[in-house]
């Protein structure tokens, strides 16, 4: 069954310097499709990032029992998977090269009720062997009528 949604996301990193140091909110409120199938559900959506209109990033985020997986394709290219207490490492790929990137999961939340779900993910970001940021995942993904 597949059904059209309403997709916020909300990221934002604390730089390891700490909050003084700053932190880079980032929203994103688009349009997406959710489908549900034996494995769990299976949300794709596209996302434009600015000066690479010409270039959508197709993502498939997988909504397991515990456990979140992203994809993307497009401008960037990468692979994040959310598991509490466990570390995954991906290659990101982008049009000026390729970084090494390890997603440390400190805490994932997943609440669904009948026509909405929420996430929220608490990880640690590392690029090329150093952590680089403590980050926050929220998204809402609600039925669109």
């Amino acid at each position: 069954m597949s059904k059209e949604v309403f997709v916020r996301v909300i990221g934002t990193q604390f730089l390891a310097g700490g909050p003084e140091e700053g932190e880079e909110p980032i929203e994103l409120l688009t349009v997406g499709n959710l489908e549900e199938d034996a494995d769990g559900l299976t949300l794709t959506y596209e996302e434009v990032f600015e000066g690479l209109e010409e270039l959508p990033t197709a993502n498939k985020v997988r909504i397991g029992e515990d456990f979140l997986s992203v994809e993307k394709h497009g401008a960037a290219d990468v692979t994040m998977v959310f598991e509490p207490g466990k570390v995954s490492f991906s290659q990101y790929e982008t049009p000026f090269g390729s970084i090494e990137m390890g997603f440390l999961t400190n805490r994932l939340v997943i609440e669904r009720t009948e026509d909405r779900i929420h996430l929220l993910v608490e990880y640690v970001l590392s690029m090329n062997g150093e952590n680089t940021a403590d980050c926050v995942l929220e998204m809402t993904v609600e039925e669109k009528r």
